[in-house]
């Protein structure tokens, strides 16, 4: 029988007709084995913790989570969360979760473990552990300027060929998007090309001038940390607002 590495109560944030709420959820973690695969599995508790009566976890409805889908892990910034806890993301290939627990920094360490330091190889052989802060993924969450995000296709994103997911940098100067694997710079605006930014909950948006390395056009992001990619922008804009060209406020509210 398998037994997690990890067991607790977590919660789930959805978002239904504009409101946000929180699912009271109980969370195992597991690691890679011969009888299974290193996953998260969420099954549906009271308010106190605890399943129904008379049924086991083994027969309640689970939800499970591949690990080996995820692309990132990380704090999720400022949440209004449910009390004694803090938030954290979890994107896999398929979809994005914000959720929150009262040890959010130990669920966040036991995920990069599980989904991004373990192979095939590992699974039947010893191999020396690679320490966490040589994984790019685990690290990159670290960084409060470096986003992970993901294209939502606009015009202008489908003449560049933007697809799927990037690394969205807010540097001094200017807004780079990068490879997620090599990090390498693939797209480059200087602040001063921005004509708009905005954010409006987990996606954010702005409109690139003529002369940026895009051409004109207008760049939508999803990403859970939204409003810290949003508040890293305006911090990078402050140092330098008489470079930036004006415009009128966009769809999102935010005017540079």
């Amino acid at each position: 029988m398998e037994r997690p590495v990890k067991d607790g109560i977590l919660y789930v944030q959805h978002t239904k007709f504009g409101k946000r709420s929180w699912r009271k959820m109980r969370a195992q973690l597991f690691a890679a084995s011969p009888s299974g695969v290193a996953r998260m599995e969420k099954f549906d508790v009271r308010d106190d913790g605890t399943v129904p009566e008379k049924v086991s976890l083994q027969r309640c409805a689970r939800r499970v989570i591949r690990l080996s889908d995820c692309v990132s892990v990380g704090p999720a910034g400022t949440q209004s969360c449910p009390k004694a806890t803090a938030a954290f993301y979890l994107t896999t290939t398929e979809k994005s979760y914000v959720l929150a627990a009262e040890q959010r920094d130990e669920w966040i360490t036991q995920l990069c473990q599980l989904a991004f330091q373990g192979s095939s190889s590992a699974r039947t052989q010893p191999s020396p552990a690679v320490p966490m802060e040589e994984n790019s993924l685990y690290s990159s969450w670290q960084d409060l300027t470096e986003f992970l995000v993901l294209v939502v296709q606009t015009d202008a994103a489908t003449r560049c060929g933007l697809h799927g997911h990037y690394l969205l940098s807010a540097l001094p100067q200017s807004l780079t998007l990068k490879d997620p694997q090599s990090r390498q710079p693939l797209l480059t605006w200087p602040y001063p090309f921005l004509r708009k930014f905005g954010q409006d909950q987990a996606v954010c948006s702005f409109e690139a001038g003529r002369r940026s390395d895009s051409g004109e056009g207008t760049f939508t992001f999803s990403t859970p940390r939204a409003p810290e990619l949003c508040r890293a922008v305006a911090g990078a804009l402050a140092c330098h607002p008489s470079d930036v060209a004006g415009g009128d406020a966009d769809g999102f509210g935010v005017r540079l």
